[in-house]
Parts: C-alpha cells; sequence; structure tokens
C-alpha cells in the first residue's frame, strides 16, 4: 500500500507561483470534473460513485457548480474573486486583509456564497479556504517550530488560491469512550503510526461535512492534547481519492419531493466519517507535527481567525430566512396582529440586529495578524449569541406555526380531484391559495421538524466547538478593568484590579 500511495502523489505545489500552473477560480464544469476521481463515498453499503450524476448528490453538486459559474459572471465577479499581482483571477476568500474594507469584501463574498444556498450548508468551500489563510498568516509562529513544514503552509495556500481549490475539513474525532486520553486508546484520535524519509502514514477516522463534493481535506486535531501526545498533533492536507481514504455517509436527506422537501431535497452538504486506513501522507503537505501544546494553542488562535466571518455570514442568512417564514405564517394564517406573535417575530430579529451588529463591529475594531494583516476584533459574543439562540429561533416558529405545519398533505396529494377539491376548500389561507399555505408550511417544516432542519439547527450551535465555551468566552475575554476600578472606588477595596481579575486573553473564540 505504501509503495502505491508514493507512486500516485505528485506534489504541484512547487510550480504553484508561476502563472503557467494555476488555473485560476473553477467554472462549474471543471470543478465537476475534478471529482471524478475514483473517490470511494460509502451510503448504505455501496459506493456512491460519480457525486455529479448519482441521484442523491447531483442535486447539491449542481447547486455548487452554479456558485463556481457566478465567479465569471461580470454581475457577480468582482464580488466573489480579485486578480493577484501576477494577473490570475482567484476567489476573494483568499483575499489578504490589509484594511477594515479589505474584511467588508470579503464578508460580502462569504454573503454571496451562503445566499444561494440559503444559509444552509454549513462548510462551503469559501470556509476552509479561510483556515488555509489562518495557517499561511501562522508561518511566525510555525517556522519557531519547524520552518520547513511552516513553509510548506505558505506554499499550500499558493497552491490552493491559484487552483481554487475546494477543501473540506476534518477536525472532530469520532465519539468513542471520552473518559480515556487518546494515549489510552489510540482509536480515539487520528494519529501517526509510521515515519518515513518521504512522508508519514496516519490512521484513524474524523467527521467531516462536505467531503463528497471537495477535492482536498484539511485535518487538524480541536482535542487539547497533553505534551506526551506528539504522535496525535498533525496538521495536514489530503486528496479525497487518496489511497486508503474512504468516507462513510450519514443519512441522505436528498432525493425527496421538492415541494414536500424544499431545502432537503436541493442543499443536502453531507455529513461524513472519513476513514484512514493507513494512508500516506507526503512530507509537503504537512503543516505542523510532533507539537502537541502548539497545536491546540495555534488552532483557535490562528486557523480559525477569518473563517468566522463565513460561519456568521451562513448564520444570518438563515436567520433572514426564518424571519421570512415566521412572518408569512402569520400573515397566511390570520394571526399577524396577535401580540405573542410579534413579540415572537421581535425576539427574532432583535438576535438577527445584534449579529449583524457585532460582526460590523469587529470589522471596524480590527487587531494586526501574525504576519502583519488585519484581524476581525475578538467578538465571543457572535457565536455566543447563536449558541444560545439558535434552538430559540426553531421554538419560536413552532410557536407561530403551531399545528399548521403538522397536519399537511402531500405534494402529490393536489393532483387527485377527489382530494384537490377538499384542500382547495380548507387549506386555503389568507390571501393565499391552497398550494402557496402548503408550500410554505412545508417549508416551515423542512427548516424546524423534519430532521435536515434539526440537523441544521444543532451544526448552527455545535459548528464552533462546544456551546457553552463558546459563551463562557464572553466572560472570559471581558475586560473588566475599568468596572472593577469603579467598584474598588466606591467600596475603598484595596486589592489591586490587576491581581482580582487577570482573565483578559485570547482564546476559542475565533471559529
Amino acid at each position: 500500500m505504501d509503495d502505491q500511495a508514493t507512486q500516485k502523489y505528485v506534489s504541484p505545489i512547487e510550480s504553484a507561483h508561476t502563472l503557467a500552473s494555476g488555473k485560476g477560480i473553477y467554472t462549474g464544469d471543471r470543478w465537476k470534473e475534478s471529482l471524478r476521481d475514483g473517490r470511494v463515498n460509502y451510503y448504505k453499503g455501496e459506493n456512491l460513485g460519480d457525486v455529479t450524476a448519482h441521484p442523491l448528490t447531483k442535486g447539491m453538486a449542481d447547486e455548487i457548480a452554479h456558485i463556481y459559474d457566478m465567479q465569471h459572471d461580470p454581475k457577480y465577479q468582482d464580488i466573489l474573486t480579485f486578480e493577484t499581482d501576477e494577473g490570475r483571477r482567484v476567489s476573494r476568500s483568499y483575499q489578504f486583509p490589509m484594511s477594515s474594507q479589505d474584511l467588508v469584501e470579503r464578508r460580502e463574498c462569504a454573503e454571496l456564497w451562503a445566499r444561494q444556498v440559503y444559509g444552509m450548508c454549513g462548510r462551503l468551500p469559501d470556509f476552509c479556504a479561510n483556515m488555509v489563510l489562518g495557517m499561511y498568516d501562522l508561518y511566525p509562529e510555525l517556522s519557531k517550530l519547524n520552518k520547513d513544514l511552516a513553509e510548506n503552509a505558505r506554499k499550500y495556500f499558493a497552491y490552493a488560491r491559484d487552483n481554487d481549490i475546494c477543501i473540506s475539513h476534518a477536525l472532530h474525532d469520532p465519539c468513542m469512550d471520552k473518559s480515556k486520553r487518546p494515549k489510552e486508546d489510540p482509536d480515539r484520535c487520528l494519529r501517526v503510526v509510521k515515519e518515513r524519509d518521504d512522508g508519514v502514514i496516519v490512521r484513524g477516522a474524523r467527521f467531516n461535512t462536505f467531503g463528497p463534493f471537495s477535492n482536498e481535506i484539511l485535518i487538524a486535531p480541536t482535542y487539547p492534547l497533553a505534551a506526551d501526545e506528539e504522535e496525535f498533533a498533525i496538521w495536514f492536507v489530503v486528496p479525497v481519492d487518496t489511497p486508503g481514504l474512504s468516507q462513510i455517509c450519514r443519512e441522505i436527506y436528498a432525493g425527496r419531493n421538492p415541494i414536500d422537501h424544499p431545502m432537503s431535497s436541493r442543499f443536502d452538504e453531507i455529513d461524513t466519517v472519513v476513514i484512514f486506513d493507513d494512508v500516506f501522507i507526503p512530507w509537503e503537505r504537512i503543516f505542523l507535527y510532533r507539537e502537541p501544546l502548539a497545536a491546540t494553542r495555534l488552532f483557535r488562535q490562528g486557523v480559525m481567525v477569518w473563517a468566522g466571518q463565513c460561519g456568521t455570514s451562513l448564520s444570518m442568512t438563515r436567520i433572514d430566512l426564518i424571519i421570512a417564514i415566521g412572518h408569512l405564517l402569520a400573515e397566511t394564517s390570520g394571526i399577524q396582529k396577535r401580540q405573542e406573535v410579534i413579540q415572537a417575530l421581535g425576539e427574532l430579529c432583535t438576535y438577527r440586529h445584534l449579529m449583524r451588529a457585532s460582526i460590523q463591529a469587529s470589522e471596524a475594531n480590527t487587531r494586526p495578524s501574525f504576519s502583519g494583516m488585519i484581524r476581525p476584533g475578538l467578538s465571543p459574543e457572535r457565536r455566543g449569541l447563536v449558541a444560545m439562540t439558535s434552538e430559540r429561533f426553531v421554538t419560536l416558529i413552532e410557536h407561530i406555526a403551531t399545528s399548521s405545519i403538522i397536519f399537511l398533505p402531500n405534494a402529490d396529494d393536489f393532483d387527485n380531484p377527489d382530494i384537490k377539491k377538499h384542500l382547495d376548500r380548507y387549506w386555503v389561507g389568507r390571501e393565499s391559495s391552497p398550494e402557496e399555505r402548503v408550500r410554505l408550511c412545508k417549508l416551515a417544516w423542512d427548516l424546524t421538524g423534519d430532521g435536515y432542519g434539526s440537523r441544521q439547527q444543532m451544526y448552527d450551535r455545535l459548528h464552533s466547538g462546544n456551546p457553552m465555551g463558546m459563551i463562557e468566552a464572553a466572560y472570559r475575554t471581558m475586560d473588566m478593568s475599568d468596572g472593577l476600578e469603579m467598584v474598588r472606588e466606591l467600596c475603598e477595596l484595596e486589592t489591586p484590579v490587576a491581581d482580582s481579575f487577570p482573565f483578559v486573553q485570547e482564546d476559542a473564540t475565533e471559529g
């Protein structure tokens, strides 16, 4: 197996800086062609094969291909792309942020991606592009650990940018016995099992999202490793079709009637478990190795810095959609003037306004990055707010909709005249036809009561890690020095402020 993997891999990274080697932004067709590489995606015991043609995955592939085609549309090109100094047009997700305006432009790119999928896909290609930028930015810190590996991160950035590589990530290990450390149960966490002159062999499993549609997978541990757990501390990228790598898909929601399931039939990015069955990783694709304490510290402080903008853009788009659904449910059912309904919608809008204000504040209050670029200001409250309210959004929509999203006919019922005559009488809404009312309620159910909607809500709440940790971060990063000084003055306390509150620090708030 080792010899086969070594012969297969030919590194393109060294030539990535030349204009001739980089192909620039994808078209939809070129991206689809890149997925026809013999990858292994298991579903219900069978390999899906070509994900651009399989009935369960073709719809999602077509939606993403459409966005890649938008990169060439003059109407959207300057939002989604920019030109490098060499004259190559590349995704704006790879733009170096050097000013607040750059942050705004990068966010507008993320918002356009999010708008095309209605905020439903948590790991679009722009998210991991921003993670690759984060690794590039960490060069000064990574070079203190291993200069050659740090240089790999910079070279890979150029390669991914100049060729529009579609990347997913696999950051979390399977949910096994969490009472054991990785050293006690090595299968718990992905690890290096063999080191060679030309690279390493890795074994393990990781959770992934969007993997069936990506070209490569970025791997980094998020589990806080101990100093003696070196074999688990590795950052690398790997092509999806690498020998020994396979993905096992969860239940796929696509393939259902688009009227009964208007969102899940189109926008299922598919979560998988990635299996690394002794997979060879060349040295030039490794960015950090055998530095467990640094792996934990640098991931949160650096890798996720700009990816947070993409996550927020998706959350806000999804929230905009949910608010509009709640509004229309109230209007078409004639309860739009009830005080409890107006209050529910007002609560939803309040959360949305706070989120928008937070991201705009972070763009205005910037910080320098490790490599001299601009990072958004710390905004732990944004992820904390999503963690606290993602379930609340679903609950409030359920309170507005009540039983109207449960007792619904199926799309095929409208094709039967004997049934349709009853639907036309009993499913009519206020200033809406029975078909419109049913479609709206089906959409609400798809995003709240259906398994697809529950997955979306859970993903939004969990996609930055432990939700309670996100909420706690707002406290742990709060500068209370002025407030504590006022208390000290009023109560005539002798304890110095610095001694009583040494909390303020950069923490796990970026993702």
